[in-house]
């Protein structure tokens, strides 16, 4: 099969990334190609966040989905454009990243109402269980619904830990506590847990053709694991089904989390932080958030969070922060203002950006001016929507680790750092040092 290469207007008989490259380089212009590559990386993050707010409020997508198609419409045309053109077109993205996050986080708190910090048990499980893995708070309310006086108890996983923070979901008494991690202990977290396993959006690890856990795998609209039975709708009859037949679970490691720190649930505290800053009880606030990769590598977000002065805070979202989130990080001494806050899931890293606009306005003072660190796990898609929409926002001075993504090479770096002052994380308690202020 051949593939049409833009760059070089020729075909190609194995496409242009059969040799390691990114499609439409043939080595011709491979900063150009590195750019079209970030923009559908971003793209494909900015997809999963149109998905979940279409099925919440579908009449709000209709500027994401042009700038959607427009930006694909672009990498068909791009031998036509320059740098500069590319660089325009990725604020474009990022900005409907900012609008999308937005929108969603309106929407769930529409909904499901504002969250409120809550803590809640960590790998203490019991009797006939779901464990729901994933971003999708609809679906999740539906299985609440659907299981309520069943005999079941549901517990969430990675990105789903936020859940119990929105009180029409933490309403359902038989939604208990949050199981495993980060979303790449499925495999392992399914040998132990011994109910049945719903994964509703893409932060997947496909088990084994023979794992012996994959009748009890379940899947929910496009998601797709070869082997496990998919639900139709909000259709749960088979999945209780299942869940009933499985043997108990029993795990009891008696620890406990914190969530439920919404943006919108931390701007009634500002009285209380403008004057924890005025006073100097307030020093800096560090963003360590992200989303988090399997490997050593990630340790360097716990010795960070480890290591910062008390007189800090900690803002997250995203499943980076199952990285430290175990740690008791306290209050702010002599205030009652925590200084550990989980803003939610990946999509709720907006309110990182809307505690900094509140702060801002306040204080008179140019967000890239704040005592505001921003230290972010990069792993996938979403991640790269992410890292759009602040540099759309013009948000400067980003340590992003634990690796540069492979798409972004030496002259794409440079213009990053140059424009935005990027900066690639190093040695944790180095690079803590040159970000207290």
């Amino acid at each position: 099969m051949s593939m049409f290469c833009n760059q070089c207007e020729m075909s190609m008989p194995n496409g242009c990334g059969s040799a390691g490259q990114s499609i439409g380089t043939c080595g011709k212009d491979e900063n150009l190609a590195n750019l079209q590559d970030t923009m559908i990386y971003g793209l494909k993050g900015l997809a999963a966040y149109r998905e979940h707010l279409n099925e919440l409020a579908p009449t709000e997508t209709k500027n994401v989905d042009d700038v959607m198609s427009e930006t694909l419409y672009f990498t068909l045309t791009n031998v036509n454009f320059n740098f500069d053109d590319h660089i325009k077109q990725l604020m474009k993205v990022g900005s409907a990243g900012v609008e999308v996050m937005d929108k969603l986080s309106n929407a769930h708190t529409g909904k499901f109402g504002i969250p409120t910090p809550v803590k809640i048990s960590q790998n203490v499980v019991e009797g006939k269980a779901i464990l729901v893995s994933g971003h999708n708070l609809e679906m999740f309310e539906e299985l609440l619904k659907a299981t309520e006086g069943k005999g079941i108890n549901v517990y969430t996983h990675s990105e789903m830990l936020p859940a119990h923070g929105y009180p029409e979901l933490r309403k359902y008494k038989h939604l208990k506590g949050n199981v495993g991690k980060a979303w790449f202990d499925q495999v392992k977290l399914m040998k132990r847990f011994k109910g049945t396993f719903v994964v509703n959006t893409n932060c997947i690890v496909p088990p084994k053709k023979d794992a012996d856990y994959l009748d009890r795998v379940f899947t929910y609209k496009i998601v797709g694991i070869e082997g496990a039975k998919k639900i139709e709708g909000f259709d749960f009859t088979e999945l209780i089904e299942r869940t009933l037949a499985c043997e108990d679970t029993v795990m009891e490691d008696d620890l406990t989390l914190t969530t439920g720190h919404h943006y919108k649930t931390i701007l009634t505290l500002a009285p209380q932080i403008l004057e924890a800053i005025a006073s100097g009880k307030i020093k800096q606030f560090f963003v360590i958030a992200g989303c988090d990769a399997p490997g050593k590598a990630g340790n360097y977000y716990r010795e960070m969070a480890e290591n910062l002065p008390k007189d800090c805070v900690i803002i997250t979202s995203s499943c980076g922060k199952f990285r430290f989130n175990d740690i008791d990080f306290g209050n702010i001494e002599g205030t009652e203002i925590p200084r550990y806050l989980d803003l939610g899931q990946c999509n709720d890293s907006n309110g990182a950006v809307e505690i900094a606009k509140a702060v801002s306005s306040a204080l008179n003072v140019p967000i890239n001016d704040l005592p505001v660190s921003i230290v972010l796990s990069w792993m996938e898609q979403k991640a790269i929507i992410i890292l759009l929409a602040l540099f759309s926002l013009g948000i400067k001075n980003i340590y992003l680790g634990p690796k540069a993504p492979e798409f972004l090479n030496d002259d794409v770096t440079n213009f990053l750092v140059d424009t935005f002052d990027l900066h690639y994380t190093g040695d944790a308690k180095e690079d803590l040092k040159n970000l207290l202020i």
